[in-house]
């Protein structure tokens, strides 16, 4: 129930953020609160942890664009807001919109045990460990050729003259 109660207080303050810097760090946050709600339904955690390191990707990918384009701005924080917003969503949130009872999901029976082939210690036994490794040292030679492809001469995304 508290993690609903944060998960919707995220989602619903993401509205008065102005600053990139501010909405990539309340992204963060939600993306892990998504995925903790996630492996806590389901039995593995390969989901939310699957979830949460395609969402940090994606984050860093946003924010080293925005970053590069947008001004530096100052960061300001109005902590007067944050905490009416905190005491208004916790102390009248719950009494008069929702009634979070209807969304217990400990009553509910998840049955995700598809057979023994998904846990993780069958994906790191020894007949799979030499395909892992190769996996492994593929993404890093991948890594290395697209950095060096890249073209290190074409300068940043904005111009640093001022007119």
């Amino acid at each position: 129930m508290l993690m609903l109660k944060i998960l919707i207080w995220f989602s619903s303050l993401c509205c008065f953020m102005s600053n990139p810097l501010s909405m990539g760090l309340l992204l963060v946050f939600y993306s892990f609160f998504i995925s903790f709600f996630i492996m806590k339904l389901m039995v593995t955690s390969w989901f939310g942890l699957v979830i949460i390191l395609m969402m940090i990707g994606g984050l860093l990918v946003v924010f080293m664009y925005i970053s590069g384009i947008s001004s530096n701005e100052s960061f300001k924080i109005n902590f007067f807001f944050f905490f009416f917003f905190f005491f208004f969503f916790f102390f009248f949130f719950d009494e008069m919109f929702f009634d979070f009872q209807v969304l217990d999901f400990s009553s509910v029976n998840y049955d995700f045990n598809f057979s023994e082939s998904f846990s993780m210690v069958s994906f790191y036994n020894v007949n799979c460990m030499i395909l892992t490794f190769f996996m492994i040292l593929y993404l890093i030679y991948t890594m290395i050729v697209v950095s060096f492809v890249v073209k290190h001469y074409s300068g940043p995304l904005r111009s640093l003259i001022y007119e």
